[in-house]
């Protein structure tokens, strides 16, 4: 297949749609060849390995007649000519048969991908934004295009801000579309906006990663409904109204040097926010420690809470700072505070009240400057109520009470939190970054996500192991995600694995009806604490 090439596949005359604004056409890759193909009425586009084909394919997994895109009547149809390996139409296989193909469909023949683009019927100015995406990927390979929601009086304002684009236009649903060839310069422009602009919601989509045409392209963006009024920390989501009041609520608080309690389910990102907390403070300079009280039996916890002397016990050989102490000029957050022992309690409030901590074994007090932010996913009113947590120090600890809704709470965060985790990973694995198909993107929204942002992380990563040709498909998500729990389990190979889906839902039933606390659900499952939490990291709870 040569590179970045233009063919006409029109072989016979025929009416316009739309009033003589109709296009369709197809963006063909293979490794780093691109062609854009016009497909007018009457076409009949062979794809295979025969040197007579239309376009060649290469590779051996495709047939040397393979399949066959023709339009008639103004549709575009795929058939497939009972290819060895079959066509994939976005996540079906098609084998010996025919498709109808619409705009945004992606067309697979072993490594070659087929990206399908029509306009009929739309604007002319959705017309020029597809020509110009389609010219600038087969002359360059690569296009971005930023999309704005803006109002009328911004305009003037916009105007220098956008000029390095190659293409601006504003699109039937009342955004600003503007065409970049390089997505570096697509960023800059972002941030520039966004530093004139606060209030003008912004987003960019990048050709080929996230689609080959305007219509995927535009499909691809998210956009908040009203801009943050605060900009989001780097690594950091904020895709949904409400997370959008978190986070001004954590720039509020952060200034004050108020205790903080952090109230949320297990994985919703509490830890998160004590850190933004701390960032945004005046003892941001200082460390940030940080502790999880459920993690460690009580002996351990208080040594590791409050450092020890000495000689303070069998095996303490020489001094150890605590975290209270090591936070000193900096912030304390102590995650699981609903899993401290009354006896830790007592001491914690001491520190509160008083700024000042006895290591284990030791005669004289000292003076310490923290702040502390805890966090807990057990309701405290009712422990309190119940004796297992002192009343005292709840009032202590929620002098301010930041409370983090769940995922299944705010679905449009889902979409951008799976592309930063795909981001992320594949970092760290040295590969693209994958896009996640519709498909699978479908069955992430479905999911109620009991382990939240934690549980969404886990399967992302499950997912990038095992993408191929740089998208996320459905198959690629792990089973729990992408089937409802059974009942009983199936007889053959499958049993183990859904045994285990029937642990992980037992799992989860066990701490909702708990409220969150990890003690009271191992007892109620008949296990101990420390395989809970062995199963909660296994099955990404």
């Amino acid at each position: 297949m040569s590179d970045r090439t233009t063919i006409d596949a029109t072989q016979t005359g025929g009416p316009v749609e739309g009033g003589g604004a109709a296009r369709a056409y197809l963006v063909v890759r293979e490794g780093t060849s691109t062609q854009v193909i016009d497909v007018d009425e009457g076409a009949d586009i062979l794809f295979g390995r025969a040197l007579e084909a239309t376009v060649h394919v290469g590779d051996a997994k495709a047939s040397r007649e393979h399949a066959r895109v023709q339009r008639r009547d103004g549709v575009l149809t795929l058939v497939d000519l009972g290819s060895r390996n079959g066509t994939r139409v976005d996540d079906e296989t098609v084998r010996g048969a025919s498709r109808r193909l619409r705009s945004g469909a992606v067309i697979r023949i072993g490594a070659c991908e087929i990206v399908v683009a029509e306009t009929a019927g739309v604007s002319a100015a959705a017309n020029r934004l597809e020509a110009e995406v389609a010219r600038l990927v087969a002359q360059h390979g690569r296009a971005a295009i930023v999309r704005l929601s803006v109002r009328a009086g911004d305009r003037a304002a916009l105007g220098p801000l956008v000029a390095g684009a190659a293409l601006v236009e504003a699109q039937p649903d009342g955004d600003l579309a503007c065409l970049y060839e390089e997505p570096r310069a697509a960023e800059e422009a972002v941030a520039a906006i966004r530093r004139a602009l606060p209030h003008v919601a912004a987003s960019i989509a990048r050709a080929p990663e996230q689609g080959a045409n305007a219509t995927a392209l535009w499909r691809r963006h998210s956009m908040v409904a009203a801009a943050p009024t605060v900009p989001a920390p780097p690594g950091v989501v904020v895709g949904d109204p409400a997370m959008v009041r978190v986070f001004e609520l954590v720039r509020k608080v952060a200034v004050a040097p108020t205790t903080v309690l952090i109230l949320g389910e297990t994985g919703v990102g509490k830890e998160v926010i004590a850190e933004q907390i701390h960032r945004h403070s005046p003892r941001a300079s200082g460390p940030f420690m940080r502790l999880n009280c459920g993690s460690l039996p009580e002996t351990l916890l208080e040594s590791e809470l409050f450092g020890h002397e000495k000689g303070a016990f069998t095996g303490a050989d020489r001094r150890k700072i605590g975290y209270v102490e090591a936070a000193e000029g900096g912030t304390l957050f102590l995650d699981e505070i609903g899993e401290l022992a009354l006896p830790m309690q007592t001491r914690l409030l001491r520190v509160l009240e008083d700024r000042k901590l006895m290591r284990v074994g030791a005669r004289e007090e000292l003076a310490v400057d923290i702040r502390v932010v805890a966090a807990t996913n057990r309701n405290l009113e009712e422990e309190v109520k119940a004796g297992r947590f002192r009343g005292d120090l709840y009032f202590r600890l929620s002098a301010f009470v930041l409370r983090v809704p769940p995922l299944r709470e705010r679905p449009g965060e889902i979409e951008l939190l799976a592309a930063l985790f795909a981001r992320q990973l594949a970092k760290r694995m040295n590969v693209a970054p994958p896009t996640v198909s519709e498909a699978a993107m479908q069955v992430l929204r479905r999911h109620r996500w009991p382990g939240n942002v934690r549980e969404l992380r886990n399967a992302i990563e499950h997912a990038v192991v095992l993408a191929e040709e740089g998208v996320i498909e459905r198959a690629h998500l792990p089973e729990s995600v992408r089937e409802p729990a059974v009942a009983t389990p199936a007889p053959g190979g499958a049993m183990r694995e859904q045994i285990a889906e029937l642990e992980r839902q037992s799992i989860v039933d066990a701490l909702d009806a708990e409220g969150g606390n990890q003690t009271r659900a191992a007892k109620r499952l008949g296990i101990s604490r420390r395989a809970l939490l062995y199963k909660l990291e296994k099955y990404g709870l």
